[in-house]
């Protein structure tokens, strides 16, 4: 399974975005190295007709025990983010397209004096057993309004391509930066600096909790995920599904070492079975209509 199918208000700014990045992460024409920093390759590259060029960080997770799925999950799922990212403060989901295609509103924080930064977005990923992409592109939404208190920012690119290497998993984060508001320049040069180094600090997350709980497929119509990373609780609402219908969630053995513990909310039943590595798979069935199935840790 690669790219869902959808015609929301978004779609085509997700995927002109997601084909940008695939552009961009595909090589290194173009690119100027700047670094190595902790193992991150860091690369610059000048976009004709943009005030601020694009940054890239590369690096590379050893060995074969995670895929890049999993390691995409780490690197986009809000409640592992709020562990390895200082700068995220939260994240809505304001509306689900697909389970890999979603609308969402996002507060980062800001130095003082400087107030914190939102921006609305819509996220869309791409994922094979090979490849893993996710892509971030502003958009105007009227779900999501400027906020009082906060700066409303643009982004026109922020990505991730993960994909098997032969050393290990291959991790490359690509942002460009738009509109943020008064800011001085240093501050904005310094945050350039910093963003592509978000590649060793997904790493070092894996090595450390293994990867959130995620959707590796589904027949069934999903809503919101939810992930908070210090209970390891996650929850999913199901919109909809017929007797024949499933989701599946990929559990990481290393997030929860002694297993899970699963309950359902509504007409769906359970089971786990063995995934890759050790890890598992949860696979809930025989759904009848609306549900929400939450795990925790056993």
């Amino acid at each position: 399974m690669a790219i869902i199918e959808s015609n929301n208000r978004h779609a085509e700014a997700s995927r002109k975005t997601l084909a940008y990045l695939k552009e961009l992460s595909d090589s290194l024409d173009g690119w100027d190295f700047k670094s190595e920093n902790n193992g991150v390759k860091l690369y610059s590259k000048t976009v004709k007709g943009q005030p601020l060029p694009v940054v890239r960080g590369d690096a590379i997770l050893p060995g074969n025990e995670y895929t890049p799925a999993q390691v995409a999950s780490a690197a986009t799922s809000p409640g592992s983010r709020k562990v390895w990212d200082d700068k995220f403060d939260s994240v809505e989901v304001r509306e689900v397209y697909t389970f890999r295609e979603l609308l969402l509103w996002t507060k980062v924080k800001a130095p003082w004096p400087l107030s914190p930064r939102d921006m609305c977005t819509t996220i869309i990923r791409d994922i094979s057993d090979d490849a893993a992409y996710s892509s971030l592109v502003s958009v105007e939404d009227a779900a999501i309004p400027e906020v009082d208190g906060n700066v409303r920012v643009t982004l026109p690119l922020s990505g991730w391509k993960v994909t098997n290497g032969p050393e290990g998993i291959v991790l490359t984060n690509v942002s460009q930066i738009g509109t943020t508001g008064p800011v001085p320049k240093a501050l904005i040069v310094s945050v350039q600096q910093q963003i592509p180094m978000a590649t060793a600090k997904v790493i070092n997350y894996v090595q450390t909790y293994g990867y959130p709980p995620y959707i590796i497929d589904t027949t069934a119509i999903t809503g919101k995920e939810q992930f908070t990373h210090n209970d390891k609780k996650y929850s999913i609402e199901i919109k909809s599904g017929e007797v024949d219908s499933f989701v599946k969630i990929d559990i990481s053995k290393k997030l929860y070492p002694n297993g899970i513990n699963v309950s359902i909310n509504g007409s769906a039943t359970h089971k786990i079975e063995d995934g890759a590595n050790g890890n598992k798979v949860l696979v809930i069935e025989s759904i009848g209509g609306s549900a929400t199935a939450v795990v925790t840790h056993a």
